[in-house]
């Protein structure tokens, strides 16, 4: 049977300690770029041509699914099969308009209990795949059974795609606006539209919290802060369910409020060193830890 995940994380973790210091690869920026014929270190030979789909063709590729990979600037997709012994693969190399879309397609797909691996800027393991994703580009490599062969050509391969890529391995750079205290591991999204359900919601970012035994979010959204606000504000007041912002949180002005939803609970809102942030899950004795991360942006 295909080995257990924490054993691919170790392997995958050794392959990246032994990678140190290794010369730099040749610049590459289309997707298919990044599907050679042969990875001759580790055995691996491509078996198919490369397929690929850019624009309006992806529909071909993936059917349904296409529209959320539109929603994030996708640009193209390549895909190829390869083979080493009896071991088969298809690798997926997706292009995104920015660093910034690729993260956010990723933290769309990741599973909730997502198994993470430190490779790239972030990924994860699945039954016989692995994903992974790094600057503009989302990476996917599935094998085609569970035998115990899978593992280690598996493991070569993606740690051999991986040092493909001159791109940084940093995530978006808004995530450090986030305080690390009570953060609640592998929980940084990227909502391109509709966060909470709002159209006017674009271009946030958010990570979950631990606060006592309650999940807490917060989010940030640096781009037309004060125009979201005022299209919040505007849709809690006609659904009557406007409140000031509870006393002392420093946001900008008289921007913040309090608002609540049947199924997100009691929201904080407001702008805060010009940018949207709040809290979703808030409760009064939370105050102190919103309150502090306020002050950390100013």
């Amino acid at each position: 049977m295909f080995a257990a995940k924490k054993e691919i994380a170790v392997a995958i973790a050794a392959a990246l300690l032994l990678s140190c210091g290794s010369d730099k690869p040749a610049t590459r920026e289309a997707a298919a770029d990044f599907l050679p014929g042969e990875f001759s270190a580790i055995g691996l030979k491509r078996i198919s041509p490369v397929r690929s789909f850019d624009g309006q063709a992806l529909w071909e590729y993936i059917n349904g699914g296409a529209e959320l990979y539109h929603n994030y600037g996708f640009v193209e997709v390549a895909t190829a099969d390869y083979k080493k012994d009896s071991v088969e693969i298809v690798a997926d190399i997706y292009r995104f308009s920015s660093g910034v879309n690729a993260y956010g397609l990723y933290s769309m797909l990741r599973p909730e209990d997502a198994e993470v691996i430190m490779l790239g800027t972030e990924g994860y393991l699945s039954a016989s795949s692995i994903q992974f994703v790094r600057g503009p580009y989302l990476v996917r490599v599935v094998a085609y059974d569970d035998s115990d062969e899978t593992n280690p050509v598996l493991v070569n391969f993606v740690y051999a795609l991986n040092k493909l890529f001159v791109v940084p391995q940093t995530p978006p750079e808004a995530f450090s606006l986030f305080p690390d205290s009570g953060r609640v591991a592998s929980t940084d999204k990227y909502w391109a539209g509709s966060y909470l359900g709002q159209t006017f919601l674009t271009s946030v970012y958010s990570r979950d919290y631990m606060l006592d035994t309650t999940h807490v979010t917060l989010f940030v959204s640096p781009s037309e802060a004060d125009s979201k606000a005022l299209a919040w504000s505007k849709l809690a007041g006609e659904l009557q369910k406007l409140q000031p912002a509870p006393d002392g949180l420093p946001f900008d002005g008289d921007s913040g409020f309090l608002t609540e939803d049947g199924y997100y609970g009691k929201i904080v809102v407001g702008t805060c060193g010009g940018r949207l942030v709040g809290m979703v899950g808030y409760r009064d004795d939370y105050k102190p830890f919103l309150q502090q991360w306020l002050d950390s942006l100013m």
